[in-house]
């Protein structure tokens, strides 16, 4: 062993590291007169990158593993020893000075710069912050900016991930230093309060959506979207992402290629159940040709039964009118051959107990109803979030919001599926049928919210 150290300290210098060794017999006759062999493999580090300029140092000895195989009983004159002055290991070059790490108050107090509870709390001191953040960032891209390469170059090299990470990095500060000196030109101006930009957070706020999804969304959107004027594309682009990250919509009903979809429509009085049922039973009959069947259990109400009545000879439909679960059940088996079968429910109160177990044994007779509960955008938040909890006994799948042309503040939708599991199937905004409503989208919940 010692002597084989010895031929490695020879082949490959001082700094060679030892990575495996082994101890092994060759030769004889099972093991008689056989030799103990020594093996040992050891490896170099590569030379590092030397910085540019400077003169290339005498290239080292092969980098790959190399076994040097010795036998125990043997001189080690079977691998000639290298003189160590060829074999020596240059020595290893400062590594380039790392970028400076901004202090971290300085990005926090960013993160929040634009909104505009922070404004009215830091203007006074508003211009130094801006200053000290906009030089912090001014020194960091000065001096992680890479040295200009040579006008000649012998061979275009390809450029490695490092130095691509580095521009990318490069890049989001000069956008930041941007962004940072726009929200201080905003800041700094000063506006009356009748002459102030409608910015992304007031639009909100006027909107009626809860301070604590403001604040949810402020934490993740930077200081320049927050604060982009409403009708800009920075705004609407910025809006359109947080929506995607925090409110779910399923883009109307989907029907199925091999069995009837059924569909039933819930919720309280008033909300525009009837018409609703009527409206998407037009979109899929006269805009699609799907074969569909209306069945009615609001028996509550004679003009209910009488309008839905009218809606189906209009559109040529099926109507049934059903009192108990099992005529129901009948009534869907009836036409299990159709491709869409729409259930209209009477209007329940979330505060009645007795109404709300009549209406989950209603739907509980088939497992495959999807159920859609019908919320007025004219609803109050904290009765939504009521509406919604009371009528999670009966496991809705979807929600649907009407009337969103008899409000001028629509945040009670954003406030309801934020972070929820409930997705958004359809919004209404009017009486004509079928006209007035559309499959839920991002960007159309966007626009609404910046209307």
């Amino acid at each position: 062993m010692k002597a084989a150290m010895t031929n490695v300290k020879a082949e490959m210098g001082e700094d060679a590291v030892i990575l495996h060794t082994k101890r092994y017999r060759k030769g004889g006759i099972f093991g008689i007169n056989s030799k103990e062999i020594v093996e040992i493999i050891a490896a170099i580090e590569d030379d590092p990158v030397p910085p540019a300029g400077s003169k290339p140092a005498k290239p080292a000895a092969a980098p790959a593993p190399a076994p040097v195989v010795m036998p125990a009983a043997e001189k080690p004159v079977d691998i000639p020893p290298v003189p160590a002055k060829e074999t020596a290991v240059p020595a290893k070059a400062p590594s380039p000075k790392p970028a400076p790490i901004l202090p971290k108050n300085i990005l926090d107090n960013y993160k929040t710069a634009g909104t505009e509870a922070a404004i009215a709390q830091a203007k006074p001191e508003l211009g130094q912050t801006a200053q000290a953040f906009a030089t912090a960032l001014g020194e960091a891209i000065s001096q992680m900016e890479p040295p200009k390469e040579p006008k000649k170059t012998p061979k275009k090299t390809e450029r490695s991930d490092e130095e691509e990470a580095k521009d990318d990095q490069i890049q989001q500060l000069q956008d930041e230093l941007k962004e940072m000196k726009e929200l201080l030109a905003k800041a700094m101006t000063p506006e009356s309060e009748e002459s102030r930009t409608m910015t992304l957070q007031r639009a909100l706020r006027e909107n009626e959506v809860e301070e604590k999804v403001i604040s949810y969304m402020t934490s993740r959107l930077s200081g320049a979207e927050i604060m982009a004027d409403k009708n800009s594309f920075k705004a609407r682009e910025a809006l359109e992402k947080h929506l995607k990250k925090t409110v779910r919509v399923a883009n109307g009903i989907t029907l199925y290629s091999d069995k009837p979809k059924i569909v039933a429509l819930i919720g309280p009085t008033g909300v525009g159940k009837t018409t609703t049922l009527a409206k998407i039973a037009a979109k899929f009959v006269l805009e699609q040709g799907v074969s569909a069947a209306m069945i009615t259990a609001d028996t509550y109400r004679i003009s209910a039964v009488e309008q839905l009545k009218t809606y189906s000879d209009i559109i040529g439909l099926p109507l049934e009118i059903v009192y108990s679960p099992e005529a129901l059940k009948q009534a869907i088996d009836k036409h299990k051959n159709k491709q869409l079968i729409l259930i209209d429910t009477a209007g329940r109160s979330q505060y009645n107990s007795y109404q709300m177990t009549e209406l989950q044994e209603l739907l509980n007779i088939d497992e495959k109803i999807e159920k859609h509960l019908v919320l007025s955008s004219t609803t109050k938040n904290r009765d939504a979030e009521e509406i919604l909890r009371h009528f999670a006994i009966c496991k809705p799948d979807r929600v649907i919001f009407t009337k969103t042309d008899e409000t001028s503040s629509v945040g009670t939708i954003l406030n309801l599926l934020h972070r929820k599991k409930i997705a958004l199937s359809y919004l209404t905004n009017g009486q004509s049928v079928p006209d007035d409503i559309f499959p839920a989208s991002i960007d159309r919940l966007a626009e609404l919210l910046l209307r």
